[in-house]
C-alpha cells in the first residue's frame, strides 16, 4: 500500500529523541519494512537535525517555538493548518491508500488530507489530549479542543489505541470504524547487547560500588519520580538513583533531593540518546516506573518494555496496563501507585 504518516503535534518532532518521537519513527520504519510505500509529514526538530534512522521521505514544517497559554494554543492550530496544506500537496503525488495520523491537539489535518485523497483515515491514539492538556498544562480552549477531538474520532475509519483503557475511553466516539488495541513495544535488537556493568558505569561516570536504580524518560509530573526519590530516604546509603531524561519538573525534583539530604545519591544524566539507553540499563541493578495514582491511567509505557528487554529487574506501580504487562507481578515487583 501507499501510506502517508502524518503528525501535527508540536511536541512530537521528527528526528527528536523523546519517546513519542521514537514511537513515530518506529511505526514509520515498520511500515517501510513491511514493503509499503511510506512518506511522512510532520514537525521539524527544534533546531532541525539530521533525520537519522528515517528510512522514508519526510516533509516537515518548522517548529513554531515554545510558548505558553493562548499563544501556545494558537501556534498549535497554525501548525495543524500547515501540516494539512503540506500533507495535501504530498497526497496529490503519493495518492495514499491510508493516511495514518497520530492524534494531536486541535488535529484535523489527517482527516482533511484523507478526505481529499479518498484515503482511509487511521488514527493512532496514545491519550485523549484535550483532557490531558487540561489536567497538566492548563488548556484554555477546552471546549473547542474536546469538540474537535470527538469529531476526529467519530470520522476515523480505524482507531488504534495503545492500551485497553484508551480503547474503552474512545469506543463510544468511534462511529465510522472500530477501535483496536495495539500496545507499545520495544526494539529488542537494540537492547540485546549488554556491556559489562563495570564498563557501563565507567563510561557514564557512575559510582562503581553503589546499587543503582534507573529511571528513563521525560521528567513530567505524571511519571511520579518524586516517589522514587523519597524512597531513597528509607534505603541504605549505598542505593543511588540514576535518572536518564529531562523535562519541566527536573528543578523541582532536584530541590526535593536536596531537601531530603539525598542530592549526592541522585545522578542526573540529562537527555540521553536512545541508542545509549541500553548502556544506562546495563549499568544499573534495577529500574522503576513509579507512576502515581492517576485517575483514568491509560499509558503504555515504553520504558517498561525497554527495562524488560534489557533484562533489568523492574519495580512498577500496580496500575492499568503495567499490571497486565507484568502479569500481576510475575515479571516484576508491583507496588501501590505513589507509595515510596
Amino acid at each position: 500500500m501507499r501510506i502517508l504518516v502524518l503528525c501535527s503535534d508540536t511536541g512530537v518532532r521528527v528526528g527528536d529523541v523523546k519517546g513519542a518521537a521514537l514511537h513515530l519513527q518506529a511505526i514509520t520504519s515498520a511500515f517501510a519494512a513491511l514493503g509499503h510505500e511510506t512518506e511522512v509529514v510532520g514537525v521539524a526538530g527544534n533546531p532541525a537535525g539530521p533525520l537519522l534512522g528515517w528510512p522514508v521521505p519526510t516533509h516537515l514544517v518548522p517548529h513554531p517555538g515554545r510558548a505558553q497559554g493562548l499563544l501556545r494554543e494558537r501556534r498549535k492550530r497554525e501548525v495543524v493548518e500547515r501540516i494539512a496544506a503540506l500533507g495535501s500537496e504530498v497526497a496529490l503525488r503519493l495518492r495514499p491508500h491510508v493516511v495514518y495520523e497520530r492524534l494531536s491537539l486541535f488535529g484535523t489535518a489527517g482527516a482533511r488530507v484523507a478526505a481529499g485523497a479518498g484515503a482511509s483515515h487511521v488514527l493512532e491514539v496514545n491519550a485523549l489530549l484535550a483532557r490531558e492538556e487540561s489536567t497538566w498544562r492548563g488548556l484554555n480552549d477546552v471546549s473547542s479542543a474536546g469538540r474537535i477531538e470527538q469529531d476526529v474520532l467519530a470520522g476515523a475509519h480505524l482507531c488504534v489505541a495503545v492500551s485497553d483503557e484508551i480503547a474503552s475511553q474512545i469506543r463510544p466516539s468511534c462511529a465510522a470504524g472500530p477501535a483496536v488495541v495495539v500496545p507499545n513495544g520495544v526494539d529488542v535488537e537494540l537492547f540485546r547487547v549488554r556491556p559489562p556493568r563495570v564498563l557501563a558505569r565507567s563510561e557514564l561516570g557512575l559510582p562503581s560500588s553503589a546499587s543503582l536504580v534507573a529511571f528513563t524518560g521525560s521528567l513530567r509530573p505524571w511519571h511520579g519520580l518524586d516517589s522514587a526519590i523519597e524512597a531513597l530516604a528509607a534505603l541504605p546509603a549505598t542505593v543511588h538513583l540514576v535518572v536518564a531524561g529531562d523535562g519541566p519538573v527536573r528543578v523541582r525534583l532536584e530541590r526535593l533531593a536536596e531537601r531530603l539530604g539525598l542530592a549526592d545519591r541522585v545522578h542526573w544524566l540529562g537527555q540521553v540518546p536512545h541508542d545509549r539507553i541500553p548502556l544506562v540499563l546495563a549499568a544499573c541493578d534495577a529500574a522503576v516506573a513509579p507512576y502515581p495514582d492517576l485517575d483514568g491511567f491509560a499509558f503504555s509505557p515504553l520504558k517498561l518494555y525497554e527495562y524488560l528487554a534489557a533484562g533489568v529487574p523492574v519495580v512498577a506501580s500496580s496500575i492499568g496496563q503495567i499490571r497486565r504487562c507484568l502479569d500481576d507481578g510475575r515479571w516484576g515487583s508491583l507496588v501501590a501507585p505513589g507509595d515510596p
